[in-house]
């Protein structure tokens, strides 16, 4: 097993057990299955809204993405490289005719 794989499996590993922790914990909490004086009560939610930030950065990492862009700004420069070669390519802004005179 390559590096980029062992590491994405983890990634994914980590995120599940992490995911299913915190729905694991809210809906013990939900449910009424956790005994907690007052006072841990309280500070439950402080925990909660900890657990709820944490999940909404794995989502954010899961879900991000960069998406196609459409037509590239006029001074765009393109880099494409193959095993033996790298070339360049580099879009010129269009050219605009001079104003008219009177």
């Amino acid at each position: 097993m390559n590096d980029d794989r062992l590491l994405a499996l983890a990634q994914i590993l980590l995120s599940a057990i992490y995911m299913i922790g915190t729905f694991a914990v809210i809906l013990i909490y939900e449910l009424g299955l956790a005994r907690m004086s007052a006072e841990q009560d309280k500070s439950f939610g402080t925990f909660a809204n900890f657990l709820t930030g944490g999940a909404l950065v794995i989502l954010y990492f899961w879900f991000q993405r960069m998406r196609a862009g459409g037509i590239p700004a006029p001074t765009t420069t393109t880099t494409t490289e193959t095993p033996n070669a790298t070339t360049t390519t580099t879009v010129q802004p269009p050219a605009t005719a001079p104003a008219a005179g009177p």
